[in-house]
């Protein structure tokens, strides 16, 4: 779970069994290829660094729109690397893929703060940055929170594809002064003092005419003190002018982990789970979805009260049993699908589940002994759901930090999530990836992504000292041409690569990314 600024801690912990005593590379090692195992995603140094690592990426892309018709890709995410301020925190970073295929990053850098005229300075932002592609406008989208003395907000800031193809703007290496890369920034959902805004979303209109159309939506959970509401702004495209917010969460008190889209017809579409505390060992989630209809930024949309889900009495957000030592938050997440018909539009939306129902009391400590993705689908606008199935059922092992994206070009609905399955031990993880072919509903293809099994991100690495604030999700982007063979899936997730600390070998976890080819 997100706080302000949350302090990384990396732990190794030396897990040794006669199982994998043959390879330490089988133990922890990501190759630097783009498959079967990604690349490590940024270019920080991999000799003595200790105090390094990656958590919570994002991802976005622009197909054949980098250099040489390669994908343009843009990465952020925590980073201990002291980028921006030297706190020793973490900063919000951004990695960009400029013309290479190998998945690796040509340049990266500190996610820029916002210009303040008055102070004739930046005011760095904060917290886990999200990304978002617009292909229609050519450029990139990136918020997450915004700090001043005074109060606080969300972020936007903008890039182009042209600026990021550009070496005069934004040479190859770490950019010391990254907001040469970005040119627009603005901010969005600022609230009154004393209270507070966290884990921010964004979403662009992809349309070229219509009320509404390019314009961008910020939303976040807006802190006040006992209470947590959903809040959405809407933002022009160009020049970045926002609105005032609005809330979306009606009369929901605790209301969090929020996801925004925009479909094919304009519609704005949240979703989020209103937390309920049942006791200090339990928590139930009301998943709710809410509809919301553009009136042309920065006019804020009118939205319907918010419909629920499911009511989850057992959400992938406790500490599992004795094979696992993570916790998992089991944010809601959703793509909105245009049929081939042309007018109905199919809602799907995961969370992470616990698949063995633990709840006894609210008093009583809930481990669960195994999570899954869960999938469910509405095709009325979020009024009625389908049953919730598992997304990879009868699988044996944990599945979590399930995250999705819509191939619009294809239809294909993709969902990106970490699986211990090929581990006997059940402890250690590989990338898979599930796919819903275009006009169904349930899932087909089941694909192994990542070939090695690692200790990651399970156990190792602790915000504020405490895993909840850890790893939160992972990324997934996917776009191609409409034709077989030339749509790309990239996932932005948490791996692991052979560091030397002191002239020894040192497992470095670091945001790592790969592509599937379908």
């Amino acid at each position: 779970m997100e706080t302000r600024r949350a302090k990384l801690v990396l732990l190794v912990l030396a897990v040794v069994f006669s199982l994998y005593a043959s390879s330490a590379a089988a133990q922890i090692g990501i190759s630097r290829g783009c498959n079967p195992n990604g690349n490590v995603f940024n270019l920080a140094p991999l000799v003595n660094a200790s105090l390094q690592g990656q958590a919570n990426e994002s991802v976005a892309m622009l197909p054949g729109r980098g250099e040489n018709g390669g994908d343009l890709v843009l990465g952020a995410g925590l980073d201990y690397r002291q980028l921006v301020f030297n706190d020793g925190d973490p900063n919000p970073a951004y990695y960009v893929q400029r013309g290479n295929t190998n998945c690796a990053a040509d340049f990266d850098g500190g996610v820029p703060g916002i210009s303040v005229s008055l102070l004739g300075t930046f005011i760095p932002l904060e917290g886990y940055p999200q990304v978002v592609a617009d292909p229609i406008h050519d450029v990139f989208f990136l918020d997450a929170v915004y700090a001043s003395d005074t109060n606080l907000g969300i972020g936007v800031i903008e890039a182009t594809a042209a600026n990021f193809r550009n070496p005069s703007t934004c040479p190859n290496g770490t950019e010391e002064f990254p907001a040469s890369c970005w040119s627009v920034g603005s901010v969005t959902n600022i609230v009154p003092e004393n209270t507070g805004v966290a884990n921010p979303s964004i979403a662009v209109d992809q349309r070229t005419q219509g009320t509404g159309a390019g314009d961008v939506y910020a939303v976040a959970t807006w802190n006040q003190g006992l209470t947590q509401q959903i809040i959405v702004t809407a933002c022009t495209n160009a020049e970045l002018e926002c609105g005032s917010y609005m809330v979306v969460s009606g009369i929901d008190e605790n209301a969090n982990f929020s996801s925004v889209q925009v479909r094919p017809d304009g519609g704005i579409t949240i979703s989020y789970a209103n937390v309920v505390i049942e006791g200090t060992e339990y928590a139930e989630y009301q998943i709710k979805f809410v509809t919301c209809k553009p009136q042309g930024a920065p006019n804020a949309p009118t939205c319907g009260a918010p419909i629920l889900v499911t009511d989850e009495k057992n959400p992938g957000v406790v500490d599992p049993g004795d094979e696992w030592n993570v916790t998992d938050v089991a944010f809601p997440r959703h793509v909105d699908r245009l049929e081939s018909d042309g007018k109905t539009i199919t809602t799907f939306l995961i969370y992470d589940q616990c698949a063995v129902p633990t709840y006894t009391a609210p008093e009583v400590e809930q481990d669960c002994p195994k999570t899954q993705i869960a999938l469910t689908s509405s095709s009325d606008g979020g009024n009625t759901w389908s049953t919730i199935q598992p997304v990879s059922p009868d699988t044996p092992g944990q599945q979590f930090l399930g995250t999705i994206a819509l191939d619009a070009s294809t239809g294909t609905v993709n969902i990106a999530y970490y699986s211990s399955q090929n581990d006997p031990l059940r402890l250690r993880t590989q990338v898979f990836l599930a796919q819903i072919p275009p006009g169904q509903t349930s899932v087909g293809a089941i694909h192994q992504i990542t070939a090695t099994l690692y200790d990651g991100p399970t156990g190792f690495i602790l915000f504020d000292e405490d895993s909840r604030s850890c790893c939160d999700y992972i990324g997934l982007a996917a776009a191609g041409t409409g034709q077989a063979g030339q749509s790309h899936a990239y996932i932005h997730f948490m791996g692991a690569t052979d560091g030397i600390l002191n002239g020894q070998n040192f497992p470095i976890y670091t945001n790592t990314l790969t592509r599937f080819e379908y």
